[in-house]
């Protein structure tokens, strides 16, 4: 998938956002941007939030180098994939969802929306992330019991396939 073997850049507030919990969480050596980029797509997708992108320019984006991205391809295809399949409000139809998922064209408009549309829920869930890690986090011991009540809560929220939709989709 083309954007996801090139340089990518969180901008304006959500590249602020994305420092600022790689700071607290311990720096690159503990947490990285691209980890945050796996954990923010599975919240955005588990708490059906989304986030418009941020074109402000002003504020130096939060990168993640290509080879990294391509290193990590493999897995961000997969949660692109759990994107398109298990999003009923994006996409009603199930079979629909499949061919965003499995037969996509990199080149086709349809694609380039369904990339906006993953990119939004990555977003969403970065700004749930931001919640739990910096607005909540009053001293630093805090942070613990902010990870374990995040993991609790996103323990108890699952995104839902049906059968009847994974008959449609294969």
């Amino acid at each position: 998938m083309a954007l996801f073997n090139q340089l990518y850049q969180f901008r304006g507030k959500h590249a602020e956002m994305v420092r600022k919990i790689v700071n607290k969480l311990g720096g690159n050596s503990v947490c990285r941007n691209i980890d945050i980029f796996f954990i923010s797509v599975v919240l955005g997708l588990s708490n059906n939030k989304r986030s418009d992108i941020d074109t402000n320019t002003s504020i130096e984006p939060a990168k993640i180098d290509p080879e990294q991205m391509v290193r990590f391809n493999d897995q961000i295809e997969y949660f692109y994939r759990l994107v398109m399949l298990s999003d009923k409000k994006y996409c009603l139809d199930a079979k629909e969802r499949g061919d965003k998922a499995f037969r996509y064209n990199p080149e086709s408009d349809e694609c380039k929306k369904d990339e906006i549309h993953f990119t939004r829920v990555l977003l969403g869930g970065l700004e749930v992330f931001y919640e739990y890690i910096i607005d909540k986090t009053l001293y630093e011991e805090d942070i613990f019991n902010n990870i374990k009540e995040f993991i609790e809560n996103y323990a108890s929220t699952t995104t839902d396939i049906s059968e009847d939709d994974l008959r449609q989709i294969i």
